[in-house]
């Protein structure tokens, strides 16, 4: 079993897993109100699990949040990281003493930093255990027990009585050196506890409220090769308002799919919710579909969206080719890795892009290696493939309407692709009708 998820840059590139110019999946989770919490998302999220009880449990700590994902979170950015930085002011020498002014009636900044500061601080402790037991009104969770019981805690120290108010919290100038040292000093250990684990509420309610608006599920997961099989129930890419659903299983005994489709099909759309999707259910996040059992899957690489190397003289074919390459080289012999291969060798002739993807695919059929899906328009190819019993053949579907014109279902099924459609979409761009106005101009 690989130590780690294996995954690459071009990989999270091709996915649109991190912005780089355009929207990206990261994003779409990311309804976080805090910086910490921004920046923990962002460190779960670029951190793929291979450990079914880490899984397990980083699920459970997002669907508890979601009977809590419509209530109201009373906590803003600022706030949080004007605290934060206040509680961790102690023994650094940042924070000023009050002056002899302040105690003949002449406030300092210093003064009233301090008291909105130690109101902030209670107010905070207050709300946190508000929010904690509903999450925990229908089932106790250990950890949040235990934080709920820490403040709790804190907040017997900071108020003498059970009336917990940080408005009425009685604050002056012979008592706030009091209330300073007993936030900064005493309890510190507790409240930088407190706001650790309130990122970490904040991280994964984002995540919760994606997943209870858009009803997403919680995939399945089981051991390496256990059951052979990546079984989707009506999957979908997350980018898409009104998508279409698929249903698919990639077994190990058709571990290599050849996919076709005419431009247009959606086959580009179907291997990007596939590996999203993978990908997803590895860092314990909830998943566009409607069910998923799978495997742990011990790597995802793409070769979808590369471009041509022209500072080194690299041909676009040779792109592809050094892209193969690195892939293969991050695998090892027991990976089961999914591969995708979008268009594999478009970048060449027909000729040569057919030799070669044969020969590619009858080496990866020969290996009990990664699952592997190759989509190409060369559909000729699939009378050489079918001597490999390894090779399972899917298509994009397409249906007829009325009259005869082709309708596009972006529904994947068993299959060759038999269309042509390239003069079709050539003369529904309205090409050659721009052409004729030259010729009467």
């Amino acid at each position: 079993m690989a130590e780690k998820f294996l995954i690459d840059e071009q990989t999270i590139r091709d996915l649109h897993l991190r912005a780089y110019t355009d929207r990206s999946v990261l994003d779409f989770f990311d309804q976080t109100i805090t910086e910490g919490g921004m920046y923990l998302l962002r460190d779960i999220f670029f951190y793929p699990l291979l450990d079914i009880n880490a899984i397990q449990e980083r699920q459970l700590k997002i669907r508890r949040l979601e009977p809590v994902a419509d209530e109201e979170f009373p906590f803003y950015r600022v706030i949080l990281k004007d605290l934060e930085k206040y509680v961790k002011s102690s023994h650094s020498g940042r924070m000023q003493s009050l002056t002899i002014m302040d105690f003949i009636g002449v406030r300092s900044p210093t003064f009233y930093y301090k008291k909105r500061s130690i109101q902030e601080a209670a107010d905070f402790l207050i709300k946190c255990q508000t929010f904690y037991k509903k999450i925990n009104a229908e089932q106790n969770h250990p950890d949040i027990e235990e934080i709920v019981t820490m403040m709790e805690e804190c907040l017997s120290r900071i108020f003498k009585n059970k009336q917990y108010n940080a408005d009425k919290l009685r604050i002056n100038i012979f008592n706030i050196e009091y209330f300073d040292r007993l936030i900064r000093y005493e309890l510190a250990p507790k409240f930088k506890k407190a706001i650790s684990f309130f990122y970490e509420i904040d991280a994964f309610l984002a995540v919760a409220k994606v997943s209870k608006e858009h009803s997403f599920c919680y995939p399945e997961v089981y051991p390496k090769n256990q059951t052979g099989q990546i079984n989707m129930k009506g999957v979908y890419h997350i980018f898409y308002n009104n998508p279409v659903k698929n249903d698919l299983c990639i077994s190990k005994d058709k571990k290599i799919w050849f996919l076709t489709g005419a431009n247009m099909a959606g086959k580009s759309s179907i291997i990007k919710s596939i590996s999203t999707a993978i990908y997803l259910t590895h860092i314990g996040f909830p998943v566009p579909a409607d069910s998923i059992k799978t495997d742990l899957i011990d790597g995802l690489f793409t070769s979808i969206n590369l471009q041509d190397n022209l500072e080194l003289g690299y041909s676009h074919f040779y792109v592809e080719a050094i892209r193969l390459k690195t892939i293969i080289d991050q695998l090892d012999k027991n990976s089961n890795a999914l591969v995708i291969l979008d268009e594999l060798f478009k970048g060449t002739n027909h000729s040569d892009a057919s030799n070669a993807i044969l020969d590619v695919m009858e080496e990866l059929s020969s290996i009990d290696g990664p699952y592997v899906i190759v989509s190409s328009h060369i559909t000729e190819l699939s009378k050489q493939l079918e001597s490999l019993n390894s090779v399972g053949f899917f298509k994009m579907n397409i249906a007829n309407d009325e009259e005869g014109l082709p309708v596009f279902t972006y529904k994947i099924t068993e299959g060759v692709a038999e269309e042509k459609l390239g003069m079709w979409l050539l003369r529904k761009s309205g090409v050659f009708e721009s052409i004729d106005k030259l010729k009467d101009s």
